[in-house]
């Protein structure tokens, strides 16, 4: 098995991931981004937190572009990336994770977008599978949210809550 570092660093940086797309694909993407680029898109305490982290972290994420909750969720994760240049994203395909991923993270199956949120030292401290736990705790109602891009800082402050649990035990 590769390391978890290795996989990292032949991981594509998003903006490459999404270019690879279908046109009503990468437009999913673009509005999600346009929502995210607004003042108001993430509160003023996410902007405090994600200021706040102290170490750098590693997200490494499998997905692919044809799937809608990594078309929204990687978005997510591109931003806060973004927001915060100690963190870094690269995305692998769901065909490398099964090869790379599925045993030793004693998996049946790859469910996408998987982010593993990697330490300083490539050492996983959390993951992020599919959809924020706001969306799968709201059932059907929140589904028509959660596909115009309305929990993007939800899938922001989950990572985030990953990040800030694994500083306060260091």
């Amino acid at each position: 098995m590769p390391s978890y570092q290795d996989l990292v660093a032949i991981g594509e940086r998003f903006d490459a991931f999404a270019s690879r797309g279908l046109a009503a694909e990468i437009e999913t993407v673009r509005t999600a981004q346009a929502l995210l680029g607004r003042a108001d898109a993430l509160s003023a305490e996410i902007h405090k937190r994600l200021a706040a982290i102290q170490g750098r972290y590693h997200l490494l994420a499998a997905g692919e572009m044809w799937c809608p909750d990594c078309q929204l969720n990687l978005v997510a994760l591109d931003h806060l990336q973004r927001l915060q240049p100690k963190v870094s994203l690269a995305v692998i395909s769901k065909a490398r994770a099964e090869h790379a991923l599925k045993a030793p993270l004693a998996l049946e199956r790859i469910s996408i977008p998987l982010v593993l949120v990697l330490d300083e030292r490539f050492e996983p401290i959390g993951r992020f599978v599919e959809q924020p736990q706001a969306v799968v705790d709201g059932g059907e109602a929140a589904k028509a949210d959660y596909r115009t891009g309305r929990y993007l800082q939800s899938t922001i402050a989950e990572v985030l809550a990953m990040i800030e649990a694994h500083e306060t035990r260091a």
